[in-house]
């Protein structure tokens, strides 16, 4: 028995230095229009618990009804230097209802695709009798394919503006190139949910304040995996802050009229 305990102590056993995920939640565009030849941009900083991320979106009213609207979503997480990381770009575009409500509310729905694309390497730490040694255990590069129904109400006020979302994903894997050894835990990572549709449930709170064209935005949402059972590929949350600027001619108007 004493034997076979000093031969466990000496057996090397295996870690990764950081979490690699396959679907990182965007910032919800939540525009609040509520007249034609509106315009939106905004700028945000933000991430969960492994990705940082940096995103632009812009948004515009076609009609007093309809408006478009845009996202790019640039991610990284890990340690490149390391060899054990991941990065991406992701695009949207959706259309969509908007409806105002008495003075201040809006309630609005838009429907639209995302397509993002991703590269990953991958490091194993080999820990053995106190000497941790890394060890490369390959890569992947994958393609994601996100349609997406987002309803939303909100207030909106010349300096403070306040919106709930919702967003509702299907996800699936376009393409996905594994070439992960030496990890059979990392491959199957992968390899588990890229031949599965995907579900998620997203909630949001959007608050802006500062003055009617030019505000802070903070955006807090969380990402609830839907299907069962659970595969934990994505990050839970997304938190965000940045510059939102609005664009509108009832704007103009109330400098005219000073």
């Amino acid at each position: 028995m004493e034997k076979l305990s000093k031969t466990i102590i000496f057996l090397p056993f295996v870690f990764c230095s950081c979490t690699h995920y396959y679907y990182v939640p965007s910032v919800q565009n939540v525009p609040l229009f509520r007249e034609k030849n509106e315009y939106r941009i905004s700028g945000t900083i933000g991430g969960g618990d492994e990705t940082t991320c940096v995103e632009v979106q812009a948004a515009y009213s076609i009609t007093d009804k309809v408006g478009v609207m845009a996202d790019f979503m640039t991610a990284t997480g890990g340690d490149e230097a390391d060899k054990d990381y991941g990065k991406g770009n992701y695009f949207d575009g959706a259309l969509g209802y908007y409806k105002p409500i008495s003075k201040n509310g809006v309630f609005e729905v838009y429907g639209g695709l995302g397509i993002a694309n991703q590269h990953h390497e991958y490091s194993t730490n080999l820990y053995n009798n106190g000497v941790i040694t890394p060890t490369y255990s390959g890569k992947s590069d994958l393609s994601t394919l996100k349609v997406f129904v987002q309803p939303s109400l909100g207030l909106t006020f010349n300096l403070f503006d306040i919106g709930w979302s919702t967003r509702l994903n299907r996800l699936s894997f376009i393409t996905v190139d594994n070439n992960i050894n030496n990890n059979l835990d990392l491959y199957n990572e992968l390899n588990d949910p890229s031949n599965k549709i995907h579900y998620y449930f997203e909630p949001a709170i959007t608050l802006r304040g500062g003055w009617k064209n030019v505000k802070l935005q903070f955006q807090a949402a969380y990402s609830y995996y839907m299907n069962s059972p659970q595969l934990y590929f994505g990050e839970e949350y997304h938190i965000s802050l940045g510059i939102y600027v609005a664009i509108a001619e009832r704007y103009r108007k109330i400098d005219s009229k000073k």
